[in-house]
């Protein structure tokens, strides 16, 4: 969907893409090949030149050029060339303030493998690994996680370009927190778990530091169910979006919940249901 995006140009709104796309011209080197007659000379020539730089930077796999140019509702449209460069993060933390408040585990998933990086053990070890992708997608991250990782650990993040799913969702009519989205699009986390909420990675990594041994693994189990459920919502949102525009895009796919297979203690998370 990116090489049929125009809306990132200088002086190109919905509007103006709306109408390339109505003169067929579907992709920029169509649009480099094209007089554009209907525009004037002084848009054609930025619209000429914004199309070169936008071939030089995918030709570098510069995802962060993208982000930096597109509105958050519209980054979706990085997937299609970014997919395959691309992790799913979520963070836990002690609470919601920067400061007071620290994090206890980073998740990441690529669509193959979730990372976890927990305080104390491995944590210093996730802004080498984050470097080696070019797109991050998270839920409230513009809100949240990135704005707490960067508070923490600095400018770790810089350059790798940001997804923030809850936008396009939203767009899309699904509203709610993270585990509410996943019933309203069919991807729901294992029964099990449902109805843990982000205060109770709070408790858990409480529990954890007094000594309980199921408290830990039972966190990170919470934290792979909210990252790998980001790659299907992802992928979904794409699907869903490229239905809105006037041209024929392929969809991504298939969509479906990956299965995370760590242990978690399940008579704590009955505990932590019981006395909210």
């Amino acid at each position: 969907m990116l090489r049929h995006t125009f809306i990132h140009l200088p002086g190109v709104g919905p509007r103006t893409e709306e109408l390339l796309w109505q003169e067929g011209i579907s992709t920029w080197e169509e649009a480099l090949r094209h007089p554009l007659p209907f525009l004037g000379p002084w848009h054609r020539q930025r619209i000429w030149e914004g199309v070169g730089n936008s071939l030089y930077h995918l030709e570098r796999g510069d995802a962060s050029y993208f982000a930096n140019l597109l509105p958050p509702k519209e980054r979706w449209r990085l997937l299609g060339e970014f997919l395959g460069k691309a992790a799913c993060l979520d963070i836990e933390t002690t609470g919601l303030e920067f400061g007071p408040s620290y994090i206890t585990v980073i998740g990441l998933f690529d669509g193959q493998q979730y990372k976890a990086f927990i305080r104390g053990r491995n944590l210093d070890e996730f802004p080498r690994e984050v470097r080696r992708y070019r797109l991050l997608i998270t839920y409230n991250g513009i809100r949240f996680d990135v704005p707490f990782v960067e508070a923490e650990m600095g400018p770790v993040l810089a350059g790798i370009a940001h997804l923030d799913i809850m936008y396009p969702l939203r767009w899309l009519g699904y509203r709610g927190g993270l585990k509410k989205v996943e019933e309203q699009t069919g991807l729901a986390r294992p029964s099990g778990l449902q109805g843990l909420q982000g205060y109770d990675a709070v408790r858990l990594w409480r529990l954890h530091l007094m000594g309980h041994y199921g408290a830990l693994k039972t966190l990170v189990r919470y934290n792979a169910e909210d990252v790998v459920a980001l790659w299907p919502l992802a992928i979904f949102i794409y699907n869903e979006m490229i239905t809105t525009i006037p041209i024929p895009v392929a969809p991504l796919g298939p969509i479906f919940r990956p299965t995370v297979d760590l242990p978690y203690d399940a008579d704590l998370v009955a505990q932590l249901l019981a006395s909210p």
